[in-house]
Formats: C-alpha cells, sequence, structure tokens
C-alpha cells in the first residue's frame, strides 16, 4: 500500500489517451520496496496500458567507483527482467 502523502499531481491539466504509463528511474532501481514504480504500475492497470521504465544512464555520477556501477547495473538488469 502506498501512502497518498508519497504521490501528487504536477499540474492540474485532465488526462490525455495515450500508449502506456512512463515511469521516470532515477534513484531505486529496483523493482521490490519501490513505491514510486509501484505507483505507476497501479495507475497502468487502472489505464489498461503497458508501464515503459526509463533510466538515464551517465558516466559521471559524483564520487560513483565501479563497485556503485556494478550495484546499479544488476538493480536494472532486474528491472528489466520484471
Amino acid at each position: 500500500m502506498i501512502q497518498s502523502s508519497r504521490c501528487r499531481i504536477l499540474n492540474d491539466r485532465p488526462e490525455q489517451a495515450g500508449k502506456y504509463v512512463l515511469y521516470w528511474m532515477q534513484q531505486s532501481q529496483r523493482t521490490r520496496c519501490n513505491h514510486a514504480l509501484e505507483a505507476a504500475i497501479r495507475k497502468a492497470n487502472q489505464l489498461k496500458l503497458p508501464v515503459v521504465v526509463c533510466f538515464g544512464l551517465m558516466d559521471d555520477y559524483p564520487d560513483a567507483n565501479s563497485r556503485h556501477y556494478t550495484f546499479l547495473l544488476y538493480g536494472l538488469r532486474d528491472v528489466a527482467k520484471a
């Protein structure tokens, strides 16, 4: 269950018909215990649409090293499999 305080509407425009629900993944590269992804899936199910996950991988994260990138890529691999 996702707390309503975790979700917010960013504009007052009416929803438009689309082909998918976009989930812009930025911080939690995982499928479990990911409240934002759960919210996107719930919305997609309500609209009977697929979820498309987008993650912008950069090679210059501040203070990141090869261990950070390995952890990040394993998480993204799990997301891709889900």
